[in-house]
């Protein structure tokens, strides 16, 4: 290395040429900063505002050890204490920096971590290079320690590195990166292999103060759109540009027949096409899609698409925002995109391969706002034919565009919206009419399964009481003859002897008499329960598909899977009055199969009258809501306890009130009344239910606690469709040895009344010790 190499190196690491290093490297970056800004302004990219963002941290990095550097010259500070370290770290930042700007212009989650973590960890490296360098400054320079050599090696090895990344990823203008850091890899390299005395490199300094103009081209990297930086030129200049400006709009023929077009379009699914070939021929786009998000977010979806160089329709199709993250975010948010073609960029990539194109060219994306910022969808327009570039005015020209898209947008989500409603409205109610079909199919299976049942044990109980009759006849054909004295032997027997022998047959013949009616009743019994158990089982298969078709009608009517009309809504009201009434007969039914085993298990106790009361009202409030019947009680101030068994209380009452909910007419009232009787010395409880449904014929009166299972029987008037709960209701009543019966006043109402005894005390009793009191 001669003596003049040696000057320039020496220069670039003392007092004033360390200066000038770092003013040039600050211009330098200044510079770049201010184009970035510049193409910022001017076309909005996203990749000029990373690219300024970043060349903003470097120049920062620079001005600080410009300023150390400066209170070190002027003795404020001791240069050797902290610079050299100092210096080391801020390079190898750079580095980092610098790889990053160029190996990826769009954002990038994992690089701009990676780049974060590793800012700080050379900070950290810094912090513990400079408490190593403190104890060392006496003894020797810088360049003579360990710590500069583990600086040197991780710079070329970062170096190495950003050379590679750029080279992997291809970005625009990578080959100006690739050379801006084989620059710094050739100062570090040279710097190891000529060690010279000193705190600072030379060699270092001088291959960055050539490499740091190098980042003028970072913003150039893309393409700038026309018109967007002007310079003052001659007017017979400007008109001959003029003349052989492409134009950046139409308003030919074929424009007005797509708008023709779009404003006749009334079929949803063809709106999507018939905005984008409308803004096709209007904006001069080689192609242009309507894009929305899912409900969820997740995924973009095409619409629908328009060539206009082909002049062809495209199919719409499906996009994971992943592949699309800056055009997601944007469409998200309700903000306008313009991005030019990068080969680096993950939503160029996504586009290309979801519409087949090696590079879809240049990218502008504005959302179709309402008037209260809700995102309806988006506009996409790209030019991988043209190779057009997008303005600001571009932009703004389809954000105009959009903004009047909005009515005709949400007429077309609002049809479509009716449309997939009414199609699952007539879903469910195709369902709900087969369950309908398969229950009465059901119903009718179980009904001819009974009959044949009862035909069998029918015949059995005959060919029973047929081999009776035949002992019964050869008996008493035994007892004619020996009244007759027919084929008596020779010798007599005694009277007595004869009339022991008659006793005996007419023994056989009673104990034959008592056995065949033990077989008919054990058969009888055995038939019956049978027939419950059968019963019994059919009704509890039937409330699970009763109970879904319940389900399934409240859900419609609550319109929570879209909006019924007034004729839809009257057939699933119609639905849901038969299934509820079914269900209650379901549930009459098997309470009337079980009945007989349920009396055997009543336990008596005393029952605080006001709790049955409170649950029974509980129970029928529904019922008597949707009629808007109005309840009226008329209970004592205090009521005695009564003996009965709580739950056949319960249904005793609830019985009652449920006939009288079902005859009463709408807006009618239903009176509970509750009184005390003495009858015998002994206290009862009287409950009396009086609806206002227009009374029960005389006539009637008899079959009314009857249990009318026929179908040709006719339905008592006044008395509701399923009187089984009235049957119920008397059953339970006499087996708590009370008393039921009606009185009916014809053109007004009905009264039931049961009738109750006290928890086993006398009324006169009760009485005597309330006077007493």
């Amino acid at each position: 290395m001669n003596a003049f190499t040696t000057l320039i190196f020496t220069q670039l690491t003392v007092p004033p040429g360390d200066l000038i290093y770092y003013i040039v490297l600050v211009f330098a970056v200044a510079s770049a900063l201010q184009s970035a800004l510049n193409l910022w302004r001017a076309t909005e990219f996203p990749q000029a505002k990373r690219a300024f963002m970043g060349l903003g941290i470097l120049l920062s990095a620079q001005i600080i050890m410009f300023l150390f550097s400066g209170l070190g010259w002027q003795h404020i500070i001791d240069p050797k204490t902290i610079l050299p370290p100092m210096d080391r770290a801020f390079i190898m930042f750079g580095i980092i920096w610098i790889t990053w700007l160029y190996a990826f212009p769009e954002p990038n989650r994992v690089a701009d971590t990676a780049t974060s973590l590793l800012s700080l960890f050379i900070m950290v490296a810094l912090g513990l290079s400079l408490l190593s360098w403190q104890p060392q400054i006496a003894l020797l320079s810088y360049n003579q320690t360990v710590d500069d050599w583990v600086w040197q090696i991780g710079s070329l090895f970062l170096t190495l590195a950003g050379m590679a990344t750029l080279f992997i990823r291809k970005p625009n203008g990578m080959w100006y990166g690739i050379i801006l850091l084989f620059l710094g890899f050739l100062g570090h390299a040279g710097h190891l292999l000529f060690r010279m005395e000193g705190n600072y490199s030379g060699i270092v300094r001088l291959a960055y103060m050539a490499a740091y103009p190098i980042l003028l081209t970072l913003p150039q990297r893309f393409a700038i759109p026309a018109g967007t930086v002007s310079s003052p030129r001659p007017a017979t200049e400007k008109q001959d540009d003029g003349l052989r400006e492409h134009k950046r709009y139409n308003t030919d023929i074929k424009t007005f027949q797509a708008l023709l077009a779009l404003a006749a379009e009334s079929n949803p699914t063809k709106v999507s096409q018939a905005i984008t070939r409308a803004i096709s021929q209007t904006m001069l786009s080689d192609l242009c899609f309507m894009i929305y998000m899912t409900d969820n977010n997740n995924q973009i979806v095409i619409g629908g698409g328009y060539d206009l160089i082909r002049e062809d329709n495209l199919e719409g199709g499906t996009l994971n925002k992943e592949s699309i993250p800056m055009l997601a975010n944007s469409l998200k948010r309700g903000r306008p995109l313009r991005m030019p073609a990068s080969s680096t960029s993950a939503d160029i990539k996504g586009l290309a391969d979801i519409l087949g194109l090696t590079n879809p060219g240049h990218l502008l994306s504005v959302p179709i706002l309402t008037a209260e910022k809700e995102t309806l969808g988006g506009v996409l327009l790209l030019s991988p034919y043209s190779d057009r570039t997008w303005t600001a005015e571009d932009q703004d020209f389809l954000s105009n565009i959009a903004a009047l898209l909005v009515p005709i947008i949400k007429r077309s989500q609002k049809e479509n919206k009716l449309g997939t409603q009414n199609d699952q409205a007539r879903a469910k109610i195709k369902e709900l009419e087969n369950s309908v079909q398969e229950l009465t199919k059901l119903l009718e299976q179980s009904r001819v399964e009974m009959i044949g049942s009862d035909s069998k044990e029918m015949a059995s109980m005959l060919a029973s009481q047929e081999e009776s009759q035949r002992i019964i006849k050869q008996l008493q054909l035994e007892i004619g003859e020996l009244q007759s004295a027919k084929d008596f032997p020779s010798s007599p027997p005694s009277t007595l002897e004869m009339e022991k022998e008659l006793a005996q047959l007419r023994n056989q013949l009673a104990e034959a008499n008592l056995k065949t009616q033990e077989k008919e009743i054990d058969t009888v019994a055995i038939k019956n329960l049978e027939q419950s158990g059968a019963i019994a089982s059919l009704s509890q298969d039937l409330r699970q598909p009763l109970s879904s078709i319940v389900g399934y009608t409240e859900l419609l009517l609550g319109e929570s899977v879209g909006n019924l009309g007034a004729l839809q809504r009257k057939f699933v009201e119609r639905i849901k009055a038969s299934t509820e009434r079914l269900q209650s007969m379901t549930d009459d039914m098997i309470q009337i199969t079980t009945l007989t085993s349920e009396l055997d298990g009543l336990k008596p106790e005393s029952v605080d009258l006001n709790l049955i009361i409170d649950n029974a009202m509980s129970q029928t409030s529904k019922q008597l809501r949707e009629k808007n019947i109005s309840m009226h009680l008329d209970l004592p101030k205090t009521l005695s306890t009564i003996q009965g068994d709580r739950e056949a209380l319960q249904q005793i009452l609830i019985h009652l009130l449920q006939n009288a909910g079902a005859v009463t007419p709408p807006e009618g009232t239903i009176k509970l009344k509750v009184k005390t009787r003495t009858e015998n010395g002994l206290g009862f409880i009287v409950i009396n239910v009086a609806d206002s449904g227009g009374g029960i014929a005389s006539k009637d009166l008899k079959r009314v606690f009857t249990r009318l299972y026929d179908a040709e029987n006719d339905n008592i008037q006044g008395v509701g469709e399923n009187s089984a709960g009235l049957s119920i209701a008397k059953t339970l009543t006499e087996a708590q040895h009370g008393r039921i019966w009606v009185e009916s006043d014809q053109g007004v109402g009905s009264t039931f009344s049961v009738l109750l005894p006290f928890a086993g005390q006398k009324v006169s009793e009760k009485k005597s010790k309330k006077g007493k009191k």
